[in-house]
Parts: C-alpha cells; structure tokens; sequence
C-alpha cells in the first residue's frame, strides 16, 4: 500500500486465532486492559465490550462479542465469534511498538493454537 503521508507514523497489527478459554465481556476488557499494559499505550476510553454479557442483559441472545479501547496513541478493536470460538483483534497505533511482543501475549491470553497475523 502507498504511504500517503510520510509524516505520520502508523503501524497495524491484525491478529486472528480460534481461542479455547471461555469467552465474555469481561474476556474481552480484561484483554484490551493487559494489551495496553503490554504496549505501554495510555488509556483515555474503555476497555468496553458490547453486547451486553448475559447476567446484565439475558434478553440479549450472544452470538459474537466485540470490545474497543482507545488509546492516546489510537486504539484496538476486537471481535469474537462464540459460536466458533474465532476472534480478530485489529491495533492501530501511531508509536511504534514491538508487535512480536503483541502476538506472543495474544496467543498466551487465548490459548490459541493456530493464530495468524499480518502487520503493516
């Protein structure tokens, strides 16, 4: 892809894996919170999740969960597909991080097996 504009720096990060740790809302928190831990980004918003976990909102019928946090330095977003345990987590940042750091503590996190990534 053609940088069009030399003067910022972005670097992406998409990681996808079929995790096998039981997965919700607060999965999904608690992995934005300790992935922000690991890049040393600075949280302003979130960790969220939606939708809504089952005890909070049974009417709800959960297929897939999805989960953001924003950082000062840009953010992640992440979705999980429950009904066969899949999951995308999209990192988008304009500092520079180690993103082997990031794939090792993702497959650690969800215990998966056959994780991909690409980074840009």
């Amino acid at each position: 892809m053609e940088d069009l504009e030399p003067r910022v720096y972005r670097q992406r990060l998409i990681i996808e894996g079929h995790y096998t740790i039981e997965a919700d809302g607060e999965t999904i928190r608690k992995y934005l919170a300790e992935l922000s831990e690991v890049l040393k980004m600075r949280i302003f918003a979130g960790p969220f999740s939606w939708p809504p976990d089952k005890w909070t909102r049974p009417e709800v019928e959960l297929h897939e969960l999805n989960g953001f946090v924003a950082w000062t330095e840009s953010g992640c977003q992440i979705y999980a597909w429950r009904f066969c345990n899949f999951f995308t987590a999209d990192i988008y940042s304009c500092k520079k991080f180690d993103a082997k750091k990031v794939v090792e503590f993702t497959k650690n996190f969800f215990k998966t097996k056959d994780m991909v990534f690409k980074e840009f």
